[in-house]
């Protein structure tokens, strides 16, 4: 979009477009910039198991793994995956993948909501942290978060 608001004003500057031609140009370029927006993935930022004893878990997955801890919260830890991390976590039911989270580039958390809202998608940002979820058609829980976010 940035190259075609570009090409409009030096159109518009060098007299080639007319007041009306340039606000059309405008509107066009815009509107369908905004119609067309969406969260750009970019990385598989982490998967959150949900187990029934977490020390258990992690002390099986960085035995078998060779990872270690690399942040903590009330009910979990998160182990490094390289760029990815691995989270442990006491939810009920144990033994299923929780939810899975997804890097976007340039994430606006408030930006992302409206976009997944203009798509038809009900996100759900929680109170206590900047985190953004939603539903997929099967009811897996899909997060979205920057590329480099960690928990």
């Amino acid at each position: 979009m940035v190259r075609e608001l570009e090409s409009l004003f030096s159109r518009f500057e060098s007299g080639s477009l007319n007041r009306r031609e340039f606000m059309q140009g405008l509107l066009v370029t815009t509107s369908a910039s905004v119609a067309g927006s969406k969260p750009v993935a970019n990385s598989l930022n982490h998967v959150s198991l949900a187990v029934s004893d977490v020390d258990a878990s992690q002390a099986f997955y960085e035995r078998v793994l060779e990872v270690s801890e690399v942040s903590r919260q009330f009910n979990g830890v998160n182990l490094g995956l390289g760029d990815s991390f691995l989270g442990l976590y006491d939810i009920e039911p144990a033994g299923q993948i929780h939810h899975f989270c997804v890097g976007v580039e340039d994430f606006d958390i408030q930006r992302q909501a409206r976009e997944l809202t203009a798509l038809g998608v009900e996100p759900r940002i929680r109170q206590d942290r900047p985190e953004l979820y939603f539903a997929d058609p099967d009811g897996i829980t899909v997060q979205l978060s920057a590329r480099e976010y960690g928990g």
